[in-house]
């Protein structure tokens, strides 16, 4: 692997290693698999958190839109419902997840952890904030989904190549079963 990567999602997401994928050795390809399977979990998460902040934000200034007042209260009131909302671009194919929170779901040492984790005083900012705070959150929403679509594929690209070593009885399955 290259040493320009400096972060773990870089290394972890990197395409370069899978034109190789067929001689990686079993071992390699599982821990590339297995980080893989981490940062999707992370990323699916970022992305629900910046989900539902969009969600608030887009109530807020379609309630302004239409002569509501700028009122924490009523914000809060609206909250479950608001959440409990389809998200935007929701309706694609859910994948299980290994774990339900990412490992490191207190940390929000990244960008997009910290936009999603940061909550405005959403009653106090005007207009013009709200939609520059809504542009960020969605432009940042769309490069997380692509990281996780990039380490979606790079799972299935492993898991495909697995199944064909056992299949065609390169790797013991049953070696699988041994602690």
């Amino acid at each position: 692997m290259p040493e320009k990567y400096a972060r773990r999602e870089d290394v972890a997401l990197s395409l370069e290693w899978l034109e190789d994928v067929s001689t990686t050795p079993t071992v390699e390809l599982r821990k590339r698999r297995d980080d893989c399977r981490d940062l999707e979990t992370e990323f699916s998460y970022a992305r629900r958190l910046l989900q539902g902040k969009i969600d608030i934000l887009t109530n807020e200034l379609k309630s302004r839109s239409e002569g509501g007042e700028a009122d924490t209260e009523d914000l809060v009131r609206r909250l479950p419902s608001i959440l409990a909302g389809e998200s935007p671009g929701g309706g694609g194919p859910k994948r299980l997840l290994k774990q339900e929170l990412p490992a490191n779901a207190g940390k929000y040492r990244r960008r997009r952890e910290r936009l999603a984790a940061e909550i405005p005083h959403v009653a106090s900012a005007s207009v013009q904030e709200l939609t520059r705070m809504l542009e960020e959150l969605v432009e940042e929403e769309r490069r997380v989904s692509q990281d996780r679509r990039k380490a979606q594929q790079i799972v299935d690209t492993v898991n495909a190549e697995l199944v064909r070593r056992y299949r065609d009885g390169e790797e013991d399955p049953s070696a699988l079963l041994s602690p």
